[in-house]
């Protein structure tokens, strides 16, 4: 099991439950409503903190692990943190990575307002898709900026409203009137799809996100669009 954190402070309990929940189709899903390209996004992510042996690497908001374990795919000899919210979660990532056969990991429970972790502990950062479910999103990253060596570097994969209006309106129909209703009649639980597709829709721009990785103290920010902008790669470095 993974080693319990205190969720209560910084985590919205609310939206730890309903990951909880949708747990057990969350991977399933993943795949179905991306066609597998995130697969492709997350391996180019990965690829883009240039790993090297023996370093420890943090996958904060990490889910079921598919980007430390694609970490481990890239350079065997890392150490990986799994550290997010729901205990659940975390269960699967740890049944997956005893199937692959990886044993440099560490599971931790906790949110990334508190990230259990010394002062620049970690060389490289991971963040999939879970910004936007941080419950304050400044002092989430504060938090990863300060667990970060000097001249590390992290990557933060999200979606953001940097397409054509053509690509937008298609992708928003594709969320409300494909993943959500999907979503919500496989995983039984039609009010987590419903708050997935409303916090992708309005989560904000590149450049606002930018501006707010600076504030945390990134020196450098490098975006890069993914899949005709649907998604955005940012490669960060202290």
């Amino acid at each position: 099991m993974p080693e319990l954190v205190s969720v209560k402070e910084g985590a919205n309990p609310k939206v730890v439950e309903m990951f909880d929940r949708i747990s057990s189709t969350y991977d399933k899903l993943n795949r179905f409503f991306s066609l597998g390209v995130d697969r492709l996004w997350r391996r180019a992510a990965v690829k883009s903190l240039a790993l090297g042996p023996r370093m420890r690497v943090l996958d904060c908001s990490a889910g079921t692990g598919d980007m430390a374990f694609e970490a481990h795919r890239q350079c065997s000899d890392v150490h990986t943190t799994l550290f997010d919210p729901s205990a659940k979660m975390l269960k699967l990532a740890d049944e997956k990575a005893k199937r692959l056969q990886i044993t440099a990991y560490a599971l931790k429970c906790g949110a990334a307002e508190r990230i259990d972790a010394a002062d620049q502990s970690y060389d490289r950062f991971m963040v999939a898709f879970g910004i936007r479910n941080f419950q304050d999103l400044g002092t989430g990253l504060t938090e990863l900026y300060r667990v970060l060596k000097p001249g590390g570097k992290g990557v933060i994969l999200e979606f953001t409203p940097d397409r054509s209006k053509f690509i937008d309106k298609v992708f928003k129909t594709y969320m409300w009137w494909v993943m959500r209703p999907v979503g919500g009649a496989v995983s039984d639980d039609r009010e987590a799809y419903k708050y997935l597709a409303e916090t992708i829709q309005r989560f904000p721009a590149s450049t606002t996100l930018i501006a707010k990785f600076h504030a945390a103290g990134f020196s450098k920010v490098e975006a890069t669009p993914l899949s005709f902008g649907i998604a955005t790669r940012f490669l960060l470095t202290k």
